[in-house]
């Protein structure tokens, strides 16, 4: 079996949203149009880290400072229409303001052709979408707005 290894970015702002890229996948059967998080494979010679920074400056336009090390990993099985293969999803968070100026400006033609969204959403409001993936995100959404509520109520 085939294991693509990647490195996303669960980026969350002031507001506990979190920002989700929409794409159409027309490397998979069915070719799924789904809300995910910012981030792609990672190159020969890259570590995740180095991977997901080069990333989200190229789908986002944003420089970050990855303060610590992964907070997840998933073993994503996707259909593709040259076979089934592993996505092997390493997670980072990432916290950014909601006014960060974004820029698709760096994204591949392909990357840009295939976008159809960008989006802040709310944790009430990703659990009313059906095209959203992964849907494991939500225990990490979970948790962190139940850290920041009792920080914020100390």
């Amino acid at each position: 079996m085939r294991i693509r290894k990647c490195a996303r970015a669960v980026i969350i702002n002031e507001r506990n949203e979190i920002l989700l890229q929409q794409f159409e996948f027309r490397d998979v059967v069915g070719n799924k149009v789904l809300w995910v998080t910012p981030g792609g494979g990672i190159e020969e010679n890259e570590t995740p880290a180095e991977a997901l920074k080069r990333e989200l400056y190229e789908e986002l336009g944003i420089v970050v400072d990855l303060l610590g090390g992964p907070i997840f990993q998933l073993d994503v099985w996707i259909e593709g229409k040259q076979g089934s293969f592993i996505s092997r999803e390493i997670y980072y968070h990432v916290t950014i303001q909601s006014d960060t100026v974004l820029s698709i400006e760096h994204m591949t033609k392909n990357e840009k052709d295939t976008l159809k969204g960008l989006k802040w959403w709310s944790k009430d409001e990703l659990q009313k979408i059906d095209n959203f993936a992964p849907r494991e995100i939500f225990s990490f959404l979970l948790f962190t707005a139940l850290r920041l509520q009792r920080v914020e109520g100390e």
